[in-house]
């Protein structure tokens, strides 16, 4: 009974320091920047995103009118000119982002934005741009849908067919910690399912399974490339070229994806440089930010200010640390899309700012 206490105690301080209200963090622990990720926003449904919570443009607009109530916005040149000046000004002005490029961004976000007079920033998958070929999340996502629809022996035939058995791990346990992909995607439900490894398995995977995704969706008789020419889901150059005009910044997301931390450095290197040097001449743009696919964590900060350096057109790089501060080139995000800690920014925000490596100062 003991033992309990202290955890008890941890979990009343945590729930204490989440009601701590956003105009009191602002005083006590202010930041130069709070950084938004979302992915995409729509009033319809997206069958090739199955991999997050997407919100309806009216949330979204809920989500800009409190930001507008709490914080100033900047501009990426604006951040940009800030971060190389020292010390940083910590006054609390927020940033909104989109990674991935895919086409909602100008046909839905981009309208919303400019209808509130502000500007943002999309990070675009080059090797997705003109919708040359599907991205590997999106396939899984036509296969996520697919075996939804299935019965499950159906299902488990296939695997067995496929032998893909070896490949499929348990979800984690509700509450184990860390993310947790079938929450991320609303499909708590199948966790007791014998699918559920499946489902798991095609949320999570990553570069190296591709074929073993695309031999799946080809035998549940699905047309990935098909779907592509059809839906054409994700930005073309032209698109680009456009949002570029309207005022908006755009990024690269590297070439294909791939998590970085697996990959030799040198292919890193290439991956940065690449897709940055793609959006540069796309849109004429000086400085190209670069937000890491997945995380940033465990890549090397001096070699990347390295890479910044002997390329001068590489701008700021964005990861997903929350309102973590690292070193003045790095620029953490929120994810600001509904996963787990709360139904309102409000309390993602206040959730983000009640963790403890958030109060550390390095600006």
């Amino acid at each position: 009974m003991s033992a309990s206490i202290p955890a008890r105690l941890a979990d009343l301080t945590r729930r204490a320091r989440r009601a701590i209200p956003i105009s009191l963090w602002r005083r006590v622990l202010p930041k130069d920047v709070i950084g938004l990720c979302y992915h995409l926003v729509s009033d319809k449904d997206v069958p090739h995103c199955r991999h997050y919570p997407i919100p309806r443009p009216e949330t979204f607009e809920e989500d800009i009118r409190f930001l507008r109530d709490h914080f100033d916005f900047i501009t990426y040149e604006d951040l940009s000119g800030a971060r190389a000046r020292s010390p940083v000004r910590r006054d609390n002005r927020a940033i909104i982002t989109f990674d991935d490029g895919f086409s909602q961004c100008a046909d839905i976000v981009a309208p919303i934005l400019r209808r509130h007079h502000l500007s943002g920033m999309f990070f675009v998958i080059t090797d997705l741009i003109d919708n040359r070929t599907i991205f590997r999340e999106s396939e899984a996502s036509l296969c996520l849908n697919a075996v939804r629809a299935m019965s499950v022996e159906a299902v488990l035939a296939i695997v067995k067919d496929l032998d893909l058995g070896p490949r499929l791990l348990p979800p984690p346990a509700p509450g184990a910690g860390g993310w947790d992909p079938l929450e991320t995607a609303n499909l708590c439900d199948f966790r007791t399912s014998p699918i559920a490894p499946l489902l798991h398995w095609l949320l999570t995977v990553q570069e190296p399974e591709t074929p073993a995704v695309r031999r799946l969706s080809l035998r549940l008789g699905l047309d990935p490339d098909a779907y592509v020419r059809q839906v054409r889901p994700y930005l073309t150059s032209e698109q680009i070229r456009t949002l570029h005009r309207q005022g908006f910044t755009i990024g690269a997301h590297s070439r294909d994806h791939r998590r970085l931390q697996d990959l030799p450095r040198e292919v890193v290197e290439q991956e940065i440089i690449e897709s940055c040097r793609i959006v540069r001449d796309i849109t004429g743009q000086t400085s190209v930010p670069f937000a890491f696919p997945y995380f940033g964590g465990g890549l090397d900060r001096t070699w990347l200010a390295r890479i910044r350096q002997e390329n001068d057109f590489i701008g700021l790089f964005f990861d997903t640390g929350g309102l973590v501060e690292e070193e003045p080139f790095i620029v953490n995000r929120v994810f600001a899309e509904r996963v787990g800690r709360g139904q309102t920014l409000d309390e993602i925000l206040r959730s983000e700012w009640s963790s403890r490596p958030a109060w550390r100062r390095t600006l």
